[in-house]
């Protein structure tokens, strides 16, 4: 269907170019209302069909920014991979529309006699259709795929409820992508306060559906996709964040900083530092890091959420603190239990 209505965008600016010949009025006459039919049958085609909201988005920044355009999602997003831009390509038809009306307009008003008018806009139509037709051509082969990169390099979307898949991956056109630098609860893991009990994984998810509430995201990826992102089906990226307001911010760092996440290889530890001391999100609680939560038995899960136990050594995060006794003498070669106070 967009292919058609792309087909009849173009033969009605053939025919508005074409009714600017010196032929008799009702003979140019009808060229012009052939051209205005083409180009409404068009309009109808894709009238009813969803535009993607992201173009408008993605604009809007680029206007705010207008002054370091550079900065801009959108020429960010066209650096890492243009084949990106070919989920717009609906919204661009509405611009390719209007500057297809302009056309149509320059060409009614050269109906008026003389050839110095005519002489005079012809030239301006013809720039405006080479445009028209350079930029459906340019979308025609991102969308056929000959334009595109082997690997898709930069993802961009607007955040929505299913953009969240897990506390550190988004789902952003079709592919899992984990969050460079931190990691956070994993599903089903538990965090204790007191006596407490709280499943932080669901938390953590909640906080970055907020966080990414209302919000324009664009990933680019750390480094080409490798046998160990198809084996676990995510991929590492840095992902930014882009408000309504203008409010741009590093995803993964914004996460930490409010407490629900812990970075990895000395990533964000100043932000952790000053969650914890601040007690912001599940920082107020004690938790075993994820990475190690994930190597526990189901019997070490249940010592913990049960009665706060947990192995010598093992590493934390958040608030949790100093173990005081021994619940049980070891076995030798065994490593000690210790219980947290209550």
């Amino acid at each position: 269907m967009a292919m058609l209505a792309f087909i009849l965008l173009i033969s009605a600016l053939v025919l508005f170019i074409v009714s600017t010949r010196q032929w008799a009025i009702w003979m140019r006459g009808a060229v012009w209302a052939g051209g205005l039919l083409l180009l409404v049958v068009a309009w109808l085609l894709l009238g009813s069909s969803e535009r993607d909201p992201e173009l408008a988005t993605a604009l809007g920044d680029l206007a705010a920014k207008w002054n370091r355009p550079g900065e801009s999602m959108l020429l960010r997003m066209l650096e890492s991979n243009g084949a990106t831009v070919a989920r717009m390509i609906l919204s661009l038809f509405d611009i390719f529309l209007f500057f297809a009306v302009l056309v149509g307009v320059l060409a009614l008003v050269a109906f008026r006699p003389g050839e110095e008018l005519e002489n005079a806009i012809r030239p301006v139509m013809m720039g405006m259709i080479g445009a028209i037709l350079g930029g459906v051509f340019a979308l025609a082969m991102v969308g056929t795929g000959f334009g595109q990169r082997e690997e898709r390099q930069a993802y961009a979307g607007a955040a929505s409820l299913e953009t969240v898949h897990t506390a550190e991956t988004l789902l952003l056109n079709g592919d899992l992508l984990r969050l460079r630098g931190i990691d956070a609860p994993e599903p089903g893991q538990i965090c204790r306060l007191g006596t407490r009990v709280l499943d932080c994984s669901e938390e953590s998810q909640r906080a970055l559906r907020r966080i990414l509430d209302g919000a324009y995201v664009m990933c680019a990826l750390d480094r080409p996709k490798d046998a160990a992102d198809t084996a676990r089906r995510e991929r590492i990226a840095t992902c930014t964040a882009v408000k309504s307001g203008g409010e741009e911010f590093n995803v993964a760092r914004r996460l930490v900083e409010e407490g629900y996440a812990v970075g990895i290889d000395g990533a964000f530890a100043a932000e952790a530092a000053e969650a914890t001391a601040r007690a912001r999100g599940l920082s107020a609680w004690c938790a075993v890091r994820p990475d190690a939560w994930a190597q526990f038995t189901q019997a070490k899960k249940a010592a913990f959420r049960d009665k706060g136990d947990y192995p010598v050594g093992t590493p934390m995060m958040g608030t949790c603190a100093p173990p005081r006794v021994v619940t049980r003498r070891p076995k030798q070669g065994s490593t000690p239990v210790v219980r947290a106070p209550d």
